[in-house]
């Protein structure tokens, strides 16, 4: 009898592409998911269209285009996931993760899953652990003395207090872990065997394996560990910033700074990697890996510090589509799958869906705008787009070609790094969120005020004044919107600048009206189907 065909895909999320050896990096320790690669296919260029966590996902489970028509905001009933293609088949389907941004009030997005173990605590579940007592640690003890005396002032905003109570609620949790195993990658992918152990082997299964990790608080185990260094900055005698505040880097921290926190990043990557290779012993374990086709993918990167490591700020508080956010490590290997083998192919989020129903024999939805990528790793077509896109909706749009990539701001009013914030994450959850803050009115409750409680409150004024954008208005971005974004387009040379630092939109207008030309027609033909 023929074994029943599963797939797994493990969504490490902001792991970024060139943090790892199979995309390049001579010295970052990725060994397991340079295993993987060196077994499968890995694309070269694969970008999130719609940046970031929530819409990317979108486009991951439903094969869509998300960045023509939805920014930060809940899944649609008429949204036709990979969950959902599998009801009524012999298809097992689990969810197995810790993405706060995964379950967001009214939002939806495990829908449809036969199973569905979420492990509470990371970053925008931290609340979790809020009413906790904290013993023997301290959160200004993670940022620098000149940064608790000055980021308020220079970044014009009420940011250290909250982001202390936020670290505040990491530590509460921390305080308990005893190494790596306690980390939540570690969790997330001991439960993944746990599910695997259990599921019967006469059917299929699809396990979405959702591991936040190396999402920030960016602390592996030398944070908290006084026997240990971090192996990539072993010498520096600073303290572990493992939150970094968002926003602009200058002023606010130093260079030497700046490359600590990208090491402390370093090292959570490696650790997310060790467990990454945890799985793949136990899938070979079990016999699943003849059977088994394996996604391993990102929704994005991670601006962190100046130039090529996020144009001058921290964190994702723009909304600016340059190369170290929107490329994402794209790979894949399983029964009928080449080894070693490298596509230079553009593939996009949208086609993790119709993949997926693909291998597990469902055939693509017609509503997926993506494409299998079976047949590109197969080597049976040679590409299945011209270009990627990727940006923000309302906010950017960018498009990707072999030999430029060209930025388009959809508008270009300068606002604050709290403006921008809210603009990007809080404003989807005006509607969805509403009934958390009534009810806190009516019990005088309060939780304590970090960066997202900040959200909830002005997300349910912005509710309260039903202030919304609609057609033309909502595509254009109009003043309604907040953020921040350079005055011109910006056009750049893949092959000589790769990470876009020098614009050269205006010694070659004629290549750059082309580029948004494309854009605009392409964007129109997606908003239209």
């Amino acid at each position: 009898m023929e074994k029943p065909s599963n797939v797994i895909v493990v969504m490490l999320d902001t792991l970024q592409f060139n943090y790892l050896g199979c995309y390049g990096n001579d010295w970052i320790k990725t060994p397991n998911i340079d295993r993987f690669a060196a077994q499968g296919v890995v694309f070269e260029n694969a970008y999130t269209e719609g940046l970031p966590t929530v819409p990317c996902r979108r486009a991951m489970l439903t094969g869509r285009y998300t960045l023509p028509v939805k920014g930060w905001s809940q899944l649609d009933i008429d949204d036709t996931t990979i969950a959902d293609l599998c009801w009524g088949r012999p298809i097992d389907t689990a969810l197995i993760h810790d993405s706060g941004p995964f379950r967001l009030p009214k939002f939806g997005y495990s829908r449809g899953f036969d199973k569905v173990h979420f492990i509470h605590g990371h970053e925008t579940d931290h609340q979790y652990y809020a009413q906790d007592e904290l013993y023997g640690m301290k959160p200004e003890d993670y940022y620098e003395d000149h940064v608790l005396e000055s980021a308020d002032k220079i970044l014009g905003e009420n940011v250290m207090q909250p982001m202390l109570n936020q670290v505040e609620c990491h530590l509460k949790e921390r305080q308990y872990w005893k190494s790596d195993e306690d980390q939540h990658v570690a969790q997330v992918m001991k439960e993944a065997v746990n599910y695997m152990e259990k599921t019967d082997r006469a059917k299929s299964f699809m396990l979405w394996i959702d591991s936040f990790d190396p999402h920030e608080p960016w602390d592996p185990p030398s944070v908290y560990d006084d026997d240990l260094k971090c192996p990539y900055n072993p010498e520096y005698e600073g303290r572990d910033m493992f939150l970094p505040i968002q926003g602009d880097v200058d002023a606010l921290y130093t260079e030497e700074e700046l490359h600590h926190i990208r090491m402390l990043y370093a090292e959570k990557v490696t650790m997310v990697d060790k467990w990454f290779g945890y799985l793949m012993d136990e899938i070979r374990r079990m016999g699943l890996d003849q059977n088994t086709t394996i996604l391993l993918v990102s929704d994005h990167g991670s601006p962190m510090g100046n130039g090529e490591h996020g144009h001058g700020i921290m964190r994702k508080c723009r909304p600016w589509p340059y190369e170290e956010l929107a490329h994402i490590p794209f790979i894949m290997r399983g029964p009928g799958l080449p080894s070693g083998k490298r596509v230079s192919g553009f593939v996009q989020s949208c086609d993790v869906a119709p993949t997926v129903v693909d291998a597990l024999g469902i055939g693509v939805h017609p509503s997926m705008q993506g494409h299998s990528l079976l047949p590109l790793a197969k080597g049976e077509v040679e590409k299945v787009r011209d270009f990627a896109i990727a940006g923000y909706f309302r906010y950017s749009w960018s498009i990707i070609r072999e030999d430029y990539s060209y930025i388009h701001w959809l508008q270009d009013d300068e606002k604050s790094i709290a403006d921008a914030r809210f603009g990007i994450y809080g404003r989807g959850l005006a509607e969805s969120t509403a009934h958390l803050r009534e009810a806190a009115q009516a019990n005088n409750a309060n939780a304590v005020e970090d960066r997202d409680t900040a959200f909830l409150n002005r997300a349910y004024e912005e509710h309260k004044k039903a202030a919304t954008l609609d057609g033309e208005d909502q595509w254009t971005c109009t003043s309604a919107a907040s953020s921040e974004v350079p005055e011109r387009d910006e056009l750049y040379d893949r092959k000589n600048d790769p990470f876009q630092l020098n614009n050269i939109a205006a010694d070659n207008k004629e290549v750059a009206e082309e580029l948004l030309d494309e854009l605009r027609m392409f964007m129109a033909e997606l908003r239209a189907s």
